[in-house]
């Protein structure tokens, strides 16, 4: 983690008005030092409180964190860490045995147990929450059996090594309340037994927890937490120096140097979220069911030069679909190479380019300026770009049902888990956005995941990756480089995956 006070250059229009725009620390009220609300400021809302229905990091996920518990915990090393589960053990290779943690309520009073457990689990294997929990589809879990009140047993069809993994997102809500309860209540009213409770949402502006006088753990220092929606870089940048903001997300390196003031500070991490342009192969431009053609738009781009250029020399291009240390080390970026380029799309028979849409959301901030730049490049192959600007919830269910038009600017699997990271890209897998499906690619990575010997699986691993980065699903890009801003008030060390944990934050 690094404190940043350096002089950054600001470079093509990442940051176009930004520095105009900033406002005294004088404009705005400046938060009492230790009684105010814990602010977090991100580029969008919270989508929903069902904590079976999670489908991103921030602010849901952390959001989701903050009210419910797992089994286990994800730690930022990706290691498990006991949370409504005690400890585990594996009886045989099929067989997972875990040990409950006694006295926790749920926050409208009911009891955490076994059987708790075993309900939430039923649901998460059912429609519409199993089109986004992965629990069941990537352990093979067949079976959950209660031993006792605080004792209980997970079966897998086949061995598995990514139970642990899948567990820290299958979340315990209160038992009967959502059995009893409508799914469109839970999603606006969660019951959970995490270290916050809800405490009120206006969608489109601001959610608030408040600390669970019951949560079973250490008390959070931070007792209300504020998640606001601000979409504008610029105005979570300005409210962090006016002090009406504590932690400012989503910001470029490229403005790293405006988050440091009298109140607050740049603070940058090494991201694991692998950037691309998703290559769309069931989309509008049958040209991009080709593999030459989809190798041929990587040695289009010239990725180093636009790493100096948007990001300050942050970050590097991708080696794999898999992050270091995990990643194949044979494996290298795609040369940039315009005239390899030429020569691919001839031979796949495109040499005189074609028509492509580059769309981009709000999601990931320089998306414009990424698909204006990707654009330029291409043009000298005759491929003859449209940008477009898509909303935000439209291009979330345009990922989800694969259904972009051509490329998209995109970043997934910020983890540290290959089994998990390579899974996003077997056929039909809810992550995979671009359409790619390969069977030799999904049988090694399947049998990757059921296989317990080390090294054995590492092969398997290996394989597949080399695999999926010759067939080039994605116009391979960069791990996003993680830059926050946070107010001198509070104290936080921030994850590379990009959760956030709210109960972990001091106040000074």
């Amino acid at each position: 983690m690094k404190i940043l006070h350096s002089s950054w250059t600001r470079r093509l229009v990442l940051s176009a008005g930004l520095a105009a725009g900033l406002m005294t620390s004088s404009a705005l009220p400046v938060l009492a030092q230790n009684t105010a609300p814990v602010v977090i400021a991100s580029s969008e809302d919270v989508i929903s409180l069902d904590p079976h229905m999670l489908d991103s990091n921030n602010p849901t996920g952390s959001v989701i964190w903050s009210i419910f518990d797992s089994l286990v915990r994800r730690a930022p090393d990706g290691s498990p860490v006991p949370r409504l589960a005690t400890s585990w053990e594996r009886l045989d290779d099929v067989t997972w045995r875990f040990k409950l943690r006694e006295g926790v309520k749920f926050t409208n009073g009911e009891v955490f147990d076994a059987q708790a457990v075993k309900i939430n689990f039923d649901r998460m294997n059912t429609a519409p929450f199993n089109t986004l929990q992965q629990l069941y589809a990537q352990t093979g879990l067949k079976e959950v059996k209660v031993v006792d009140e605080h004792t209980i047993d997970l079966v897998t069809e086949a061995p598995t090594v990514n139970m642990l993994y899948w567990l820290a997102e299958a979340f315990i809500a209160a038992p009967k309340y959502i059995t009893d309860t409508s799914p469109d209540e839970v999603a606006l009213k969660p019951v959970g037994s995490g270290p916050y409770k809800l405490g009120s949402w206006q969608r489109g502006d601001r959610l608030t927890l408040v600390a669970n006088e019951g949560y079973w753990g250490e008390a959070p220092s931070a007792k209300e937490v504020v998640f606001r929606a601000i979409p504008e870089m610029s105005s979570r940048v300005n409210e962090l120096r006016a002090g009406t903001v504590d932690l400012a997300i989503g910001i470029t390196p490229d403005v790293a140097d405006q988050l440091n003031s009298d109140v607050s500070d740049a603070v940058m991490n090494e991201g694991l979220r692998k950037m691309h342009m998703g290559i769309s192969l069931n989309g509008e431009q049958p040209a991009l069911k080709e593999v030459k053609v989809r190798q041929a738009l990587n040695h289009a781009v010239d990725v180093p030069t636009i790493i100096e250029a948007l990001l300050n020399n942050t970050t590097a291009p991708l080696k794999s679909i898999v992050n270091p240390p995990n990643n194949n080390p044979d494996l290298k970026p795609f040369a940039y190479d315009p005239e390899r380029a030429k020569q691919l799309l001839t031979e796949a028979g495109f040499g005189e380019g074609f028509p492509l849409t580059i769309q981009y959301s709000t999601r990931f901030a320089g998306g414009k300026e990424v698909s204006e730049v990707v654009a330029s490049y291409l043009e000298p192959l005759g491929i003859r770009s449209t940008i477009e600007a898509v909303e935000l919830g439209q291009f979330r269910q345009q990922l989800s049902s694969a259904s972009l038009k051509g490329i998209y600017f995109q970043g997934w699997a910020a983890l540290i888990n290959p089994s998990v990271e390579l899974v996003i890209l077997t056929c039909g897998h809810v992550d995979n956005s671009s359409g790619y499906c390969n069977p030799d690619y999904d049988k090694l990575v399947q049998e990757a995941s059921q296989t317990l010997d080390d090294a054995k699986r590492k092969d398997l691993e290996f394989q597949a990756q080399s695999i999926v980065w010759n067939d080039a699903p994605w116009l391979y890009l960069w791990r996003l480089p993680n830059v926050f801003g946070l107010s001198k008030r509070v104290a936080y060390d921030f994850r590379a995956d990009n959760y956030l944990e709210p109960y972990l934050i001091t106040v000074k």
